[in-house]
């Protein structure tokens, strides 16, 4: 990202704070920065590559929550609930874009085998950075015997990612709990499911 970017970068955190991701357009973010549509076109600033900007800022900030958590030491399931928390304190950070890609529906949370062209190459991104590493914590939580055994870690990685990430963020903003019970409340019923003796 280079320092036009960053400079763009930034003034769509503050309008996205303050109005939500549907207020970020060209024209609210140059008169943010105090400089002409025409500016930020010669510079390629498109609305789309904001969002992409945001996305993959989003993206880096979870990476480096969790990568230390994934090759610390502990058990599957306490490394799991240590990464749960992370994704719920990021998910907290970005709340107003997260709701708000959600509500456009831009492709980039879709699975691969939907999503086609650049989609699909944003979504196998996507799902290398915030599905694989739980993927990995669940199959060392089975061999360590603190996590319940599954027959597709990548399915219950995908469905625990998502559980987690817009059950606290629809607790969070949609009932305006507060960020520590909405932590408490998603990341307590998740491990417990994890735990708890499989049903036949």
């Amino acid at each position: 990202m280079d320092e036009w970017e960053s400079r763009v970068a930034e003034a769509a955190l503050q309008i996205l704070a303050e109005q939500g991701l549907a207020a970020v357009t060209v024209a609210s973010l140059a008169r943010r920065l105090k400089a002409s549509r025409m500016t930020l076109h010669r510079n390629g600033i498109t609305r789309e590559r904001v969002i992409e900007l945001l996305s993959l800022r989003a993206a880096d900030e979870y990476q480096r929550a969790v990568w230390p958590t994934l090759v610390s030491a502990g058990t599957g399931l306490d490394r799991l609930d240590r990464v749960l928390r992370h994704t719920c304190r990021v998910a907290d950070a970005w709340r107003f874009l997260l709701v708000g890609l959600f509500a456009e529906d831009g492709g980039i949370f879709h699975e691969p085998v939907d999503a086609t062209g650049e989609e699909r190459s944003r979504a196998v991104a996507t799902r290398s950075v915030f599905v694989d590493p739980l993927a990995r914590l669940l199959r060392d939580g089975e061999l360590d015997g603190t996590l319940v055994q599954f027959d597709d870690f990548d399915q219950t990685a995908t469905v625990l990612f998502n559980q987690v990430g817009w059950t606290y963020l629809a607790l969070r903003v949609g009932q305006r709990w507060s960020h520590e019970s909405a932590e408490e409340a998603v990341v307590a019923m998740a491990l417990a499911a994890l735990t708890a003796a499989p049903r036949h």
